[in-house]
């Protein structure tokens, strides 16, 4: 009866509270579903996808943060070595140049290493009194081309015979292009002088002194073509032309400023600034005579010998040898021009068959020299010039 008398007891207990666990999951779907009913789904509420875009990001900034944590700089490898770069004795000892030099190995050249021993001039012995000899040709050319353009900027001011712009329309042209054409050659041998005064080849002077000397030759044609039609032209009384003397029945040519019945005094003064007038443009013929005609012809001499030797050695590259050969072509023709205006220039009367021939050999030596500049642009403007190619066309005109 005990047994009976406890099992009746505790019996109705385990019944109560399975019925009450039962009521209770009950009680709780109906809230939820009566909470499903009344809240309604909020408008503004997000959609799906931009919590998993939040997610992604989330989970990005976490790759990156252990990314981080697991790299280490080779700043950061060094130090952690109690590495000193001070006290490495050989370049093998730095840590990780394996890998620098194993990837170098793998990178193109765009054109093969330069030698530096091509680029300084003190590792070409044999070779330095020859570029030093041209910096002192480019020098004297240079001053000698400003003394002609002086001369041809007052000749186009105040020479009897060819002053802008009535006496000589001509006479005016070749003045002007001259004076344009002088300044001209003074750039261009004053860069050809920074490349071979200097201690190595510089590529830029020598680009300049290409591009100017392309000028200057066409500056030469112009000056030429302008100056011809009265130099060549023996019909014509070339005295005359120029006011350098008269014919006895004209007399001398300040009496045409005279007015009629002029006192006296007045023919004096006259003469007299004619006298002055005649003897400023003699002493300016003189000096075209000295620094320019005679200095030039001198110095194309020493360049012909220059280029020569040059043309010796380069002659196997074809691009070389034409360069040369025309610089050759061009300097002895610059010689034969310059050795006539100093027979023109020199002689108190001048000499019409002297500057026609000065007039003929300019145009050979422009119609030579400019493409031989033109040529020479190509290696000497290049974007990565090579000395040993410059070098095999020096000196250059």
């Amino acid at each position: 009866q005990a047994h009976f008398g406890f099992s009746s007891v505790r019996t109705p207990h385990f019944c109560t509270l399975g019925i009450m666990a039962e009521h209770m999951q009950l009680a709780t779907e109906e809230a939820q579903e009566m909470l499903l009913e009344e809240i309604p789904e909020s408008p503004s509420a997000k959609p799906r996808h931009w919590y998993l875009a939040g997610a992604g990001l989330a989970l990005l900034v976490v790759l990156g943060v252990a990314a981080k944590a697991v790299y280490r700089s080779p700043e950061t490898l060094l130090q952690s070595k109690n590495f000193d770069i001070n006290t490495v004795q050989e370049w093998e000892e730095i840590p990780g140049i394996d890998q620098v030099v194993e990837h170098a190995k793998t990178l193109e050249l765009k054109q093969p290493l330069r030698n530096l021993n091509d680029l300084f001039y003190e590792s070409q012995p044999e070779e330095l009194p020859w570029i030093r000899t041209e910096c002192v040709i480019d020098v004297v050319q240079g001053a000698a081309y400003l003394g002609q353009a002086v001369v041809f900027l007052y000749k186009a001011i105040k020479y009897d015979g060819i002053r802008c712009p009535d006496n000589s329309p001509a006479g005016c042209a070749a003045s002007i292009a001259g004076f344009i054409t002088s300044v001209t050659w003074i750039a261009s041998y004053l860069s050809f002088a920074a490349n071979a005064c200097g201690a190595a080849v510089n590529s830029g002077a020598l680009c300049a002194g290409d591009w100017t000397a392309l000028m200057a030759n066409f500056g030469e044609m112009a000056t030429v073509g302008a100056a011809v039609k009265e130099d060549c032209d023996f019909n014509k009384d070339w005295l005359a032309l120029l006011k350098i003397t008269g014919t006895d029945d004209a007399g001398p040519g300040w009496k045409t400023f005279v007015p009629a019945g002029a006192a006296p005094t007045v023919e004096t003064v006259q003469k007299v600034d004619a006298l002055r007038t005649a003897d400023r443009n003699r002493a300016f013929d003189l000096t075209q005579c000295v620094v320019a005609d005679v200095t030039n012809a001198a110095a194309y001499i020493v360049r012909a010998i220059l280029q020569i030797r040059s043309a010796a050695s380069a002659c196997p590259e074809p691009k070389a040898c034409a360069i040369n050969i025309m610089n050759i072509i061009s300097s002895f023709a610059w010689i034969s021009q310059f050795t006539s205006l100093a027979v023109s220039d020199c002689w108190d009367k001048g000499s019409q068959k002297a500057l026609c021939a000065a007039d003929i050999s300019d145009m050979v030596a422009a119609v030579t020299n400019g493409p031989a500049a033109g040529i020479a642009t190509t290696s000497d403007c290049a974007d990565m010039p090579d000395p040993v190619e410059e070098e095999k066309h020096l000196p250059m005109d």
